[in-house]
C-alpha cells in the first residue's frame, strides 16, 4: 500500500507523462492536490522533477530486484524483467524526455547504475548462450526498454490489451519481425 506521498508521486508523474510542459498549478490540478500544497511538498518545479524522478528510480530499483535478473535463469529473469518493466514505462518515457535531469549527478549516476546492471545480466545471457554474442550487451538494454515503452504506448493509445504487453515485448526481442512461416 502505497503511502500519501508515494500516492502524489505517482499522480505527479502520471501528470508529466500527459504533459511534461504542464506548470505547476496544471500538475496540482492533475494530482488532486492544491498549487500550495505541491509547493509545501516539492518547493519549486526543479526540485519536484528531481524528487519525482528520484522516486521513479526507486521503483525501477524495486522491479530490477523483483525480476531476479542478477542470479537464476535467464529466460526467467528476462521474462520477469519485461512484466517488472512493464507498469514503469512511463519512467523511462520522463527520464528519456527530460534530458536535464542527466545534469542531475546523483539521477544520472541512479541511471547509469540501473543501465550496467541490466546490461550485466544480457552479458550474462550472452556468456551462457542465451542471447546472441553478436549484439552489444547495452545496445540489449537499450532496445529492451524501447520495446517496453513502445508497448506501453501502445496499450495506452488502445492499440493492444494490457494482458499482451509481455508476450508483446518477449515475441519480438526473442523471436524477431519475420513470419515464421516465411520460407
Amino acid at each position: 500500500m502505497e503511502s500519501g506521498r508515494e500516492e502524489l508521486h505517482r499522480a505527479v508523474a502520471d501528470a508529466l507523462t500527459d504533459n511534461r510542459g504542464a506548470s505547476m498549478g496544471e500538475l496540482a490540478a492533475s494530482a488532486g492536490v492544491s498549487r500550495a500544497t505541491l509547493h509545501r511538498v516539492y518547493g519549486n518545479r526543479d526540485d519536484l522533477n528531481v524528487e519525482v524522478y528520484g522516486w521513479l528510480l526507486d521503483q525501477c530499483d524495486t522491479a530490477l530486484d523483483s525480476a531476479g535478473i542478477d542470479s537464476g535463469p535467464v529466460l526467467e529473469g528476462f521474462d520477469s524483467l519485461i512484466e517488472e518493466s512493464y507498469p514503469l514505462a512511463q519512467s523511462y518515457w520522463l527520464l528519456i524526455a527530460t534530458p536535464s535531469l542527466e545534469k542531475v549527478p546523483a539521477l544520472l549516476a541512479r541511471i547509469e547504475a540501473q543501465d550496467k546492471r541490466i546490461d550485466r545480466f544480457f552479458r550474462r545471457g550472452q556468456d551462457e548462450g542465451v542471447f546472441r554474442p553478436d549484439l552489444p550487451p547495452r545496445w540489449l538494454v537499450y532496445t529492451l526498454g524501447a520495446q517496453v515503452m513502445s508497448t506501453w504506448y501502445l496499450v495506452k493509445d488502445g492499440y493492444a490489451a494490457e494482458r499482451d504487453a509481455t508476450s508483446l515485448v518477449r515475441r519480438v526481442l526473442l523471436e524477431g519481425v519475420l513470419d515464421p512461416g516465411r520460407g
